[in-house]
C-alpha cells in the first residue's frame, strides 16, 4: 500500500510542477449549485473552493437507496423515526461487539464473524427516505426494452456455469483492480433493491452483502488533493464497505475534451471543471470489465458503452460536503437518475494501509476450487439466478409500460 501512495504523491507532485498555467478553459459559475449558497468556503493559493482538510471525508449516513413502498409519499423521516433506527441499530451493534450475532451476506450464508461487522462510530441515519432524489419518487427509472433483453442473454449465458469456470468469471475488485466506485453503480436496480425480497434473512442477522441491499450510504474515506488545474480524489471503501479495493482518480480541469469514443477504460475518462463553488466531474468511455455474470450479482448491468457518470461535490458547510451523482445511460435507463448524499468531515480519522493482495496466489485457488466442489457452485449460481428472476419480471413489465406510455405521447 505504501508503495502505490508514493506513486500518487509521486505523480502529484508532477503534475503541480508543470500545471502552471490557471485555469482558462473552466466552465463559468453561472451554473452554481442552489444548495448551500450561503456559504461560502474557503479558497486555495489560486481562487478554487478548498475542499482539503487535515483530515478526511466520510459518508456516515444510512439511508435507502429507493424509497420503500410503505414511505412512497414522504420525501422525509421524522425525528422521531430516526431516533427509533438509530437507537436499534446501536443495540445491533453492540450485540455485534459482543459476539451474539452473526453476520450474513449472499443467499444468507454466513460470512465474517460477529466482531468484523461492528462499527465503532455511532450508528446515524439520515432523515431522507431514499438516496434517490430524482425522479422525485426516489425509485430507479424503468430499463429500457434494449436493456431487458441484454440482461436476458447475459443470464442464459451463466446456464451451467458457476463462479470459476474461469478467471473472468471473478470480480475485478477481488484482483485488487478498481473499476467506477462499486458503492455508487453497485445499486443498480437488481438484486435486493428494496423491490423484491431474495433469500429469507434469519431473524436478528445483519446482511453484510451491500451490492445486494437497500442501504446507499456511500460508505468509505475520500481525501481531496488540489493543485492549479487538477485535483486528486483518493478513495478507500475497505473499512466500511469490506471489499478491499483502494483507488484514485486525478482530475484534471482545464478543460481539454474526452477521449475518442474509440478508447474504452475500466476507470473511464474522468474531466472535471468548477460551476461557482461545485466541483463537477464527469466520467465517460466506461467499459466493465466482465460479460458474464457470476453469483456475486453487482456488477452494472449495461457495458458502459452510452454511460455517462456525473458527480458533483458542494461544500456547504465547514465540516459537510454535499455529493451528488446523476447516471445517465439511454441504453440501460428509460431517464437519468440522481442521488444525493452527505460527507461529513472527520480530522482525526486514520486510513489504514490497504489490505487487498493482487489474487496472483488466490486465482489458482479459487478456480481449483471451484472444480473441487463443482456441484456446489452450479447450486449457489442456480439459487442467484432464481433470486434475480422476480425483479428481471418487474423490470420486464416496467419497460413494457415505459415503451407504451412514449409510444402514446407521440
Amino acid at each position: 500500500m505504501k508503495y502505490r501512495w508514493l506513486i500518487l504523491l509521486g505523480a502529484f507532485v508532477v503534475i503541480v510542477a508543470v500545471a502552471s498555467v490557471p485555469l482558462a478553459g473552466q466552465a463559468p459559475g453561472a451554473g452554481t449549485s442552489t444548495a448551500g449558497s450561503s456559504y461560502s468556503p474557503p479558497r486555495t493559493a489560486w481562487g478554487d473552493p478548498d475542499l482539503q482538510v487535515p483530515g478526511v471525508w466520510r459518508g456516515l449516513h444510512k439511508v435507502p437507496f429507493e424509497r420503500p413502498p410503505e414511505l412512497q409519499d414522504r420525501e422525509f423521516r421524522t425525528d422521531a423515526e430516526v431516533a427509533a433506527l438509530e437507537a436499534e441499530g446501536e443495540r445491533r451493534n453492540a450485540l455485534r461487539l459482543s459476539g451474539k450475532q452473526e453476520n450474513r451476506g449472499d443467499r444468507n450464508q454466513p460470512n465474517y464473524n460477529s466482531i468484523v461487522g461492528y462499527q465503532p462510530d455511532k450508528i446515524r441515519y439520515s432523515k431522507r427516505t431514499s438516496a434517490i432524489i430524482d425522479p422525485p419518487d426516489g425509485r430507479l427509472p424503468p430499463w429500457t426494452l434494449e436493456q431487458v433483453k441484454h440482461y436476458e442473454a447475459r443470464e442464459a449465458a451463466t446456464l451451467g456455469r458457476g463462479d470459476s469456470d474461469s478467471w473472468f468469471d471473478r470480480p475485478a475488485g477481488e484482483r485488487c483492480i478498481p473499476i467506477v466506485e462499486a458503492p455508487v453503480l453497485g445499486n443498480f436496480g437488481m438484486a435486493n433493491s428494496g423491490r423484491t425480497a431474495g433469500a429469507a434473512e434469519t431473524p436478528g442477522t445483519v446482511n453484510l452483502g451491500e451490492g445486494f441491499s437497500n442501504n446507499a450510504s456511500p460508505g468509505g474515506v475520500r481525501r481531496f488533493l488540489q493543485a492549479p488545474g487538477y485535483v486528486a480524489i483518493t478513495f478507500d471503501e475497505s473499512i466500511t464497505q469490506g471489499n478491499s479495493v483502494a483507488d484514485y482518480r486525478i482530475v484534471p480541469l482545464d478543460g481539454r475534451p474526452h477521449l475518442g469514443p474509440k478508447f474504452k477504460q475500466w476507470r473511464g475518462d474522468v474531466r472535471g471543471h468548477w460551476e461557482g463553488n461545485t466541483l463537477v466531474v464527469e466520467t465517460t468511455n466506461i467499459k466493465y470489465p466482465s460479460p458474464i455474470i457470476t453469483s456475486y450479482g453487482g456488477t452494472y448491468p449495461g457495458d458502459g458503452e452510452t454511460l455517462r457518470f456525473t458527480e458533483r461535490f458542494t461544500r456547504v458547510g465547514p465540516d459537510t460536503i454535499e455529493y451528488r451523482y446523476t447516471v445517465d445511460d439511454p441504453a440501460v435507463y428509460t431517464r437519468p437518475y440522481t442521488v444525493l448524499h452527505e460527507l461529513t468531515r472527520d480530522d482525526t480519522y486514520k486510513v489504514s494501509a490497504d489490505i487487498c493482495h493482487e489474487g496472483h496466489d488466490d486465482m489458482p485457488s479459487s478456480l481449483a476450487g471451484g472444480r473441487l466442489d463443482e456441484e456446489n457452485a452450479m447450486e449457489g449460481a442456480k439459487d442467484t439466478r432464481l433470486e434475480r428472476e422476480p425483479r428481471i419480471r418487474e423490470l420486464k413489465e416496467e419497460a413494457i409500460r415505459a415503451a407504451a406510455q412514449k409510444q402514446g405521447s407521440r
